[in-house]
């Protein structure tokens, strides 16, 4: 079953139903574990029948239904199915992301956080509540907070993967000359730089299918705090890729889709506050698109606003694993490295 969830950044715990984090005792000897099991964004939700069949299940609905924002087509964030637990047996206990219902009337209320209890490298939420009104209770006041611990898993996850083989000659090329520390998986390659920008790309075919990802980096003098609005994100978004991003056809290049106001929000990225932008892209006078991720922030050192932009070309496919592989490389910076640049 495919359900859908939203948003992207790991926000401030809620502690009013004893959200607890902890490290299962197995993880101590996780060696000994099996590695875990699925996909990047699938999740598999343990919850008994009587309790998906009504309104936990509804809500559960709410929390994993809700879609991926700025796409062309409706896609979930992540894959979700459900399995009753007295089914939850053999290799779906290798699952790398599980979310575990109990209820009980001798149960504390509380929402844990467990890790590696079956499987290397697996995140398990549970919810423990002693009536089906605190089940429902518990979930709607952590509703943001368990679809990010989600998302941040797997954006670790796909950190530990770029560093089995990044691109060490890119990386070493980027920090020496932007001053900045950026994870750079297999396959990207440098398309343009310039003294204050570059744009990375790294592209494939799926069968007869062009799927391509694209990473921007650029700066320009910070003015007012009117550039960090939506409107002069696109103007200067507008500005760098016209000259950065050439379509195949004469005089096309890529651009903001105007007919889809991007989607801001403020968060804190390596205890810096930081805009992040998610909108659609076009490439003027010709038939491309796609969702674009941008992360705008001030550099007060040297007076600078540092843009990190991600893009998606791939219209035949779901867009949701490659703009999470780009957010993962984005949320690699070493933002203070950037501060110390001349």
């Amino acid at each position: 079953m495919d359900k859908r969830i939203s948003h992207i950044f790991l926000t401030a715990l809620l502690f009013s139903f004893g959200i607890i984090s902890c490290k299962h005792g197995a993880d101590s000897s996780s060696e000994v574990l099996p590695s875990s099991s699925g996909k990047y964004g699938e999740i598999l939700v343990v919850v008994d029948s009587s309790l998906n069949n009504g309104a936990v299940g509804q809500k559960l609905d709410e929390i994993f239904l809700q879609a991926l924002e700025a796409t062309p087509q409706r896609e979930a964030m992540f894959r979700m199915s459900t399995v009753d637990p007295y089914n939850f047996k053999s290799i779906l206990k290798r699952s790398r992301n599980l979310f575990k219902v109990s209820m009980d009337s001798k149960h504390t209320n509380k929402i844990k956080v467990d890790r590696n209890v079956w499987a290397k490298d697996q995140l398990l939420i549970n919810v423990y509540a002693d009536s089906e009104e605190s089940v429902l209770r518990m979930l709607e006041k952590n509703t943001q907070t368990i679809r990010d611990y989600y998302n941040e898993e797997e954006l670790k996850r796909l950190n530990s993967q770029f560093k089995i083989k990044p691109e060490k000659d890119l990386m070493a090329e980027i920090k020496e000359k932007y001053g900045l520390d950026i994870l750079i998986p297999p396959a990207f390659i440098m398309m343009e730089n310039g003294s204050d920008h570059f744009w990375l790309k790294k592209e494939k075919r799926v069968g007869e299918h062009q799927i391509i990802q694209g990473l921007l980096f650029y700066t320009f003098p910070y003015s007012s705090d009117s550039t960090f609005s939506a409107s002069y994100m696109i103007e200067q978004r507008d500005e760098h890729t016209k000259k950065m991003i050439e379509g195949v056809r004469d005089s096309s290049y890529m651009q903001v889709y105007k007919e889809f106001k991007p989607i801001s929000r403020e968060i804190n990225m390596l205890n810096r506050y930081v805009i992040e932008y998610k909108g659609l892209w076009n490439m003027k006078n010709d038939f491309m698109g796609g969702p674009f991720i941008h992360y705008t922030f001030l550099d007060k050192e040297n007076k600078k606003v540092i843009n990190l932009d991600g893009f998606v070309y791939a219209p035949k496919f779901n867009k949701r694993e490659y703009l999470r592989e780009l957010e993962a490389m984005i949320k690699s910076v070493d933002i203070k490295r950037i501060s110390q640049q001349e």
